[in-house]
């Protein structure tokens, strides 16, 4: 069985179909999906979709970069009543973008710091968004970041990056679609980083695996970055799943209260 432990199954391109997406995922052994808000709307969908399918979706509540323009003291407290359900597993996603640069810079890191100032406060682990931004995320992390946990979702680095990455050592790194295509850096990332640091995601929407030709990822569709992520790692896809899930529900604390249902 896997868990997804990136997706966005509450957007509007799930409207017509989202409980059959949702059964369709179970039915292929993606029994849990973590659904991370980007904004405040998507942060509160994503918690009424965890309360509605208790046990199988657990939701994060945050405010992606590009949407830092929107945070505010308003919607810091919003996030604060939402930290305090139980549905509620991780702060994110949040993080620094400079590849589209939709708020400003300045902004961003400190709508960054915010957020890592909220999963200290509420001991939940953080959902990181880096694009073009590395740098920058690693001076925040080590000027505020200590002693944190999280993972940096749908890694895009390189080794050098994702080595300085795991010196964060409550961090890991999570593989999505781009793991399956080429052109990048990512079989070497996955070969080198440790087995007990390393999850798997669909980030969907978005970034459809190969092979599949589809316009729209589906949380059912992890299984094949963890083909990949098996194959490249020498390991059955049984095995493979069996570590990532156990690295997903240790992360997210998806322990007794949080069991399928």
């Amino acid at each position: 069985m896997l868990i997804d432990s990136h997706t966005h199954v509450d957007t509007e391109r799930f409207e017509g179909d989202r409980d059959a997406v949702i059964q369709a995922a179970i039915a292929d052994g993606v029994t849990r999906m973590i659904d991370p808000g980007c904004d405040l709307a998507s942060s509160q969908a994503a918690l009424a979709l965890a309360k509605a399918y208790p046990g199988v979706i657990f939701a994060g509540v945050g405010v992606h970069p590009h949407e830092s323009t929107t945070y505010s003291a308003e919607v810091e407290a919003q996030l604060r009543e939402m930290v305090r359900e139980p549905e509620v597993v991780a702060i994110g996603e949040f993080g620094l973008d400079y590849f589209r640069m939709l708020s400003p810079r300045d902004i961003q890191r400190n709508v960054f710091c915010s957020h890592l100032a909220l999963a200290r406060e509420y001991n939940l682990p953080c959902i990181i968004h880096v694009r073009d931004a590395h740098d920058d995320v690693m001076e925040l992390l080590r000027a505020h970041g200590q002693g944190l946990r999280g993972v940096f979702h749908c890694f895009s680095g390189d080794v050098a990056q994702a080595e300085e990455c795991l010196t964060f050592e409550g961090f890991m790194l999570s593989f999505a679609g781009p793991l399956t295509k080429q052109g990048n850096a990512l079989p070497e990332v996955a070969r080198m980083a440790p087995l007990d640091r390393i999850m798997v995601e669909t980030d969907s929407p978005y970034l459809v695996p190969k092979p599949l030709k589809v316009r729209r990822n589906e949380p059912r569709f992890v299984r094949h970055t963890a083909e990949k992520l098996a194959e490249i790692r020498g390991m059955t896809l049984e095995e493979l799943a069996q570590v990532t899930t156990a690295n997903t529900v240790r992360l997210f604390g998806l322990g007794e209260k949080h069991e399928t249902v």
